[in-house]
């Protein structure tokens, strides 16, 4: 910062801490980025009453046959299709695979019928066991290959489609039955897949109980990583490094067993694979040594702000624990993603099938194909998928991080602001909207261009593009790290936003300048709290799924307990993610309060630090003559 901002910084400091962690003297920021945010949508609202007026969900829903006439739909109305293939279908809702096993290339016609067949036919020469094409009569001459005719094969409703209900048949009619399981999803009409429905039906109070108790244990680990840090700490990596040396010392005998073994055979004897194996060994115990010896390096480097990453830790549980709704945002936040992706979900079935017909040379029907202006909307509104998630993500950080932040600049916590939360969430819906829209364009375009080169990608598959897919994959690589970049350059600057109530551009300098003066500091305190919070996600999971598995075992109406098991373990893994994103957020935030802090004041009565006595001792203790 220059000398002129950085006096501009430090008397807005001066006001967060006159107001108790607060900066009331905000003005609206980046309020062209939100403008543009708002007409954005106006145009995904434009899209989405385009895809109303001209998608067609029923041709995923009911089906369609082969001409693309939907079942159960009166398709000459519509005047989409040819009027030579339009059929009204009113009174044949239900989707009909006929296949001619005798047939080369395409063997198979779909058409639209009454009911599915009940039984399966068992004599090719009475018509009543037929099942035709449309305008065919069905008859012995019309079988396939001399007509459309093929013989009827019992079916029960799966999602408007007659799907074959066969058991002891010939091999010629399972070769049929395989094909039409091919083309439909035959895990649709496995009675497994019915079992394991009625399961989780019968056990849904058990999936509220799972829930519960990784609520639970959530609370305890909190609970955990206030008092016993440190503790928990250490005892991790000590338990990593001891683990290293075990593999280390495990891989030597091993090379002098086989080394042994090796001399102590006959000249003649010796196998070149012994030989090979025993090189590969000895190298890999040389590696194995040398990353213990950084792995013990970087231990002796990083002692001190490992111990500042428990404090910080511990200062996080203390912050938390006077604000339990700061768990509670994140329900929040969740609920209004789901609403939001099932909005976007529902729109993008209307625009994937508002496609118009297309025909051949010979004016067959060939499907449903979108136009490059459709093409160009589905895109328009990926894209809004994509920034409008990043901005419910940035909400919640910029939310947390000032919550957290209220509570770190007072002295005495007991002042802490009444409803820091959603005071907070307040404050960003006035102030920082635009801030948050920037901040979360910059990274939906990164990711888009990612999921372009993915798609370049999987254009490239199977052609001998070698170079070019070299080149796709390195950029989806660059990119990738750029997108890493991105999101934490995003969380600094949030965290900057909150506090002093910055544009996002200025709370991103100031935040990546606040890293790069306490990088160590920093890499230190992410390195060993990202641990900690996968640590965290493992033991709540765990021991969720293993509680779970006990109570579901001696549930006597269970077919498969595993499969509730499995639900309430993913249940678990979301609830402790969202936990530990709580956690995560308020350890970025304090850490660079706690920076600033160092920056800012010297511990006099004139420029008090409002660090915890525990953090000052890393400040001002033996052995420690500055702070950053």
């Amino acid at each position: 910062m220059s000398s002129d901002d950085l006096q501009d910084h430090h008397e807005i400091g001066n006001e967060v801490i006159k107001k108790k962690g607060v900066y009331t003297k905000r003005k609206c920021q980046d309020c062209f980025f939100l403008i543009l945010f708002l007409l954005f949508w106006a145009g995904m609202i434009v899209v989405a009453a385009f895809g109303v007026k001209n998608g067609k969900p029923d041709r995923i829903v009911k089906g369609t046959d082969q001409y693309g006439n939907i079942c159960g739909v009166n398709n000459i109305e519509q005047g989409i299709l040819n009027e030579t293939q339009a059929r009204d279908t009113t009174n044949e809702p239900y989707v009909y695979f006929i296949y001619y096993p005798d047939l080369i290339g395409i063997n198979y016609r779909v058409i639209c019928i009454e009911e599915c067949p009940n039984s399966t036919y068992t004599d090719l020469n009475d018509p009543d066991q037929l099942i035709c094409d449309y305008g065919t009569v069905p008859a012995t001459n019309q079988i396939s290959p001399n007509g459309t005719c093929m013989g009827k094969i019992k079916s029960k409703l799966i999602f408007n489609r007659c799907i074959p209900d066969v058991t002891n048949t010939s091999v010629v009619l399972n070769s049929i039955v395989d094909e039409i399981y091919q083309f439909v999803n035959n895990q649709l009409t496995s009675d497994l897949s019915v079992e394991i429905l009625t399961d989780l039906t019968n056990s849904w109070r058990y999936l509220i109980y799972g829930a519960l108790i990784a609520m639970g244990l959530g609370l305890t680990w909190i609970f955990l990583l206030r008092f016993f840090a440190g503790f928990i700490t250490w005892l991790t990596v000590f338990a990593a490094y001891a683990c290293l040396g075990l593999l280390t010392a495990q891989v030597y005998f091993q090379w002098q067993d086989s080394k042994d073994a090796y001399e102590n055979t006959v000249p003649s004897q010796r196998l070149v694979m012994q030989e090979k194996n025993i090189l590969a060994l000895k190298v890999i115990f040389i590696i194995l040594c040398v990353v213990c010896g950084i792995f013990a390096l970087i231990l002796l480097a990083l002692f001190s702000r490992i111990r500042i990453a428990i404090r910080i830790i511990k200062e996080c549980s203390r912050a938390i624990g006077i604000m339990p709704s700061i768990f509670f945002f994140p329900i929040f936040i969740f609920l209004l993603l789901c609403g939001f992706t099932v909005y976007w979900v529902y729109i993008g079935v209307y625009l994937a099938t508002a496609g118009s017909p297309t025909y051949d040379d010979q004016y067959r029907f060939t499907g449903y194909e979108a136009d490059s202006n459709l093409v160009k909307i589905q895109i328009y509104h990926f894209f809004g998928y994509l920034w409008t998630f990043a901005f419910i993500l940035a909400l919640n950080q910029t939310t947390i991080a000032g919550a957290i932040s209220s509570w770190y600049w007072v002295q005495d916590k007991k002042d802490t602001p009444f409803f820091p939360v959603w005071s907070s969430f307040f404050r960003v819906i006035r102030y920082h909207l635009g801030s948050i829209a920037l901040g979360s364009l910059i990274l939906a375009i990164v990711q888009f261009i990612r999921w372009v080169l993915r798609f370049l990608e999987k254009k490239f598959k199977g052609k001998e593009a070698y170079l070019a897919r070299f080149i796709v994959r390195c950029l989806n690589c660059i990119f990738g790290c750029f997108e890493r970049f991105i999101k934490f350059l995003d969380k600094n600057a949030y965290i900057m936003v909150s506090i002093y109530g910055y544009s996002f551009c200025q709370g991103a300098k100031r935040g990546f300048q606040l890293v790069l003066t306490n990088i160590l500091r920093v890499a230190a305190v992410n390195l060993v709290s990202s641990f900690l919070m996968f640590l965290g996600r493992v033991f709540i999971t765990a021991a969720t799924v293993g509680i779970s598995l006990y109570l579901l075992k001696e549930h006597e109406n269970l077919s498969f307990y595993i499969i509730p098991v499995i639900l309430i373990g993913f249940i678990a893994f979301a609830i402790s993610t969202g936990f530990m994103s709580v956690y995560d957020m308020s350890i970025d935030t304090m850490l660079l309060c706690f920076c600033e802090d160092c920056e800012r004041n010297d511990g006099s009565p004139e420029r008090p630090y409002y660090m915890s006595k525990s953090l000052r001792k890393f400040v001002d203790g033996k052995g420690r003559s500055k702070c950053c």
